[in-house]
């Protein structure tokens, strides 16, 4: 027996189908409501980011609330919360996002993956600045205060380190080619990323006049970590006690 129970709620409709674990004569099977239910879920949830995702790009985090993403999809705030728990909610998955993106960057250019050595890491460090120029506001979010009040949890913040992974790698692979003398890659691609975030982060707040110049100091900040890693650290002054 079938029982077809429709209901509407926040403009979706349902259809929850409750049966006998029985098929017809022609065996058939019938609809699965849990499955349908976990595709709706789903479906509902990707539309919401999508949204959000739109905000954020085209009129910046300003405009990402709770109310404006749940007017986009046609939907109620109370839905928006059952599915992200609230706006921080929301914008920790913009903030893993955000990361899942600039590994793409990472490997969207063969030359990252096919150059070795030093030619690699400016590579990389040229694509990691070619991301942060074409979606400041993800940058911000990922890197900034964009979203007032949201705090990665620890453990979205280790997932977030990961999309840095390929920085440690390619450094690892320097110190053992020769390229770079013996130390820590992971504190060497730390380095680099504070280099590469401090000029960022001046540019997207405007404090470059020019474009070009904004370039420059970026591709200078890259050039003195990757040298002072090449030279290595400065031997100790020489002892004055006698």
């Amino acid at each position: 027996m079938m029982l077809i129970d429709v209901f509407e709620k926040n403009n979706v409709i349902c259809h929850n189908y409750s049966q006998n674990p029985v098929t017809n004569s022609n065996k058939t099977r019938l609809v699965d409501f849990r499955q349908g239910q976990e595709e709706l879920h789903k479906s509902l949830r990707q539309g919401m980011l999508d949204a959000a995702t739109r905000l954020l790009s085209e009129e910046g985090p300003g405009a990402l609330t709770v109310r404006r993403v749940a007017e986009a999809v046609n939907c109620s705030t109370t839905l928006l919360y059952s599915l992200f728990g609230g706006k921080d909610g929301l914008a920790n998955e913009l903030y893993l996002e955000g990361f899942e993106r600039l590994k793409q960057e990472f490997s969207a250019d063969p030359a990252n993956t096919l150059l070795a050595g030093l030619p690699r890491l400016r590579a990389l460090a040229r694509a990691y600045h070619h991301y942060a120029k074409h979606n400041p506001s993800y940058y911000m979010v990922m890197f900034g205060d964009a979203i007032a009040g949201f705090v990665p949890p620890v453990e979205s913040r280790k997932r977030a380190w990961e999309s840095l992974a390929v920085l440690i790698e390619a450094f690892d692979a320097c110190m053992h080619d020769g390229s770079l003398p013996r130390s820590n890659p992971t504190a060497a691609a730390r380095l680099l990323w504070a280099a590469m975030h401090g000029a960022i982060s001046l540019e997207l707040k405007g404090y470059y006049l020019k474009t070009e110049r904004a370039d420059e100091l970026f591709d200078a900040a890259v050039h003195a970590v990757l040298r002072s890693l090449e030279v290595g650290p400065a031997p100790p002054p020489p002892s004055t006690t006698t």
